[in-house]
């Protein structure tokens, strides 16, 4: 016995209709609890956003009741549990700054080999090139094996 109310558009609907929703959504909440013998609260959000919990029991004595109460002070075993887990996400933040640095190092190395190759690029003659273009597809090859381990060193680390 489902039955779907529903929802409507525009404060002046809302507020028109609320009368009677909520007689509809009463009658339903009774039927349901004796149909099932299942306590029933009827949870409502006002225009701002507030909830409203009608029938009884409410939806706050259902929580008191079903769920343990939380204590203010955190027994040792979570405190710990706290304390490695900020320990672990700095070290994580650390070893993010650390390899956002030798990337940067890595990428400004490279410029630099760049560089000095496009010097020696500039020198060779006709016959040395097509084996220099050869190497340096090797090296781009190289380089590129090389970050994507990397990174996919780093992701690992990230996500155990």
């Amino acid at each position: 016995m489902a039955t779907i109310i529903p929802r409507m558009d525009g404060h002046a609907n809302r507020a028109g209709n609320l009368d009677d929703r909520t007689n509809t959504l009463f009658s339903i909440a009774k039927d349901l609890s004796k149909e099932f013998g299942a306590h029933v609260a009827i949870v409502m959000f006002s225009p701002t956003n507030e909830p409203k919990a009608y029938c009884a029991p409410t939806a706050k004595s259902v929580l008191r009741t079903y769920l343990p109460k939380i204590h203010s002070s955190l027994s040792p075993a979570c405190s710990e549990m706290a304390e490695e887990a900020t320990t672990r996400v700095d070290g994580m933040k650390q070893e993010a700054k650390e390899t956002a640095f030798l990337a940067e190092a890595e990428r400004a190395c490279q410029a630099t080999s760049w560089l000095k190759i496009f010097a020696a690029s500039t020198t060779l003659g006709v016959d040395e090139l097509p084996v220099f273009i050869r190497a340096l597809e090797v090296l781009r090859t190289d380089v590129q094996g090389h970050l994507d381990a990397m990174e996919s060193s780093q992701k690992e680390k990230m996500h155990p």
